[in-house]
């Protein structure tokens, strides 16, 4: 849950998606919904390159696609959450 003065937002995402390749991924894509009350009020189309990742949760590049899943939602989740503080609550590209 994410609080916002009064207001309360769930976020749940979808998980992610990548480009099929025998190279190592680059980037990842999902959208997350954002819930008020139980209803959609944002759609936020989410992208996380891999330097992000490297930058911030090398690990999970070497584990399992749950982790990897894990950690985009959290690079993802974080820039969300900065939005809808600033008052950002529509639908949006989020590049993480």
């Amino acid at each position: 849950m994410v609080t916002v003065g009064e207001r309360q937002f769930e976020l749940r995402a979808e998980p992610p998606r990548t480009s099929l390749t025998d190279e190592a991924h680059t980037l990842w894509g999902f959208n997350v919904e954002v819930l008020e009350e139980g209803r959609v009020v944002a759609i936020k189309t989410c992208f996380v390159g891999r330097v992000s990742m490297q930058a911030r949760h090398p690990d999970a590049l070497q584990g399992t696609a749950e982790d990897i899943a894990a950690a985009v939602h959290v690079l993802a989740y974080a820039k969300i959450e900065e939005s809808l503080a600033r008052g950002d609550v529509g639908d949006a590209l989020v590049f993480a």
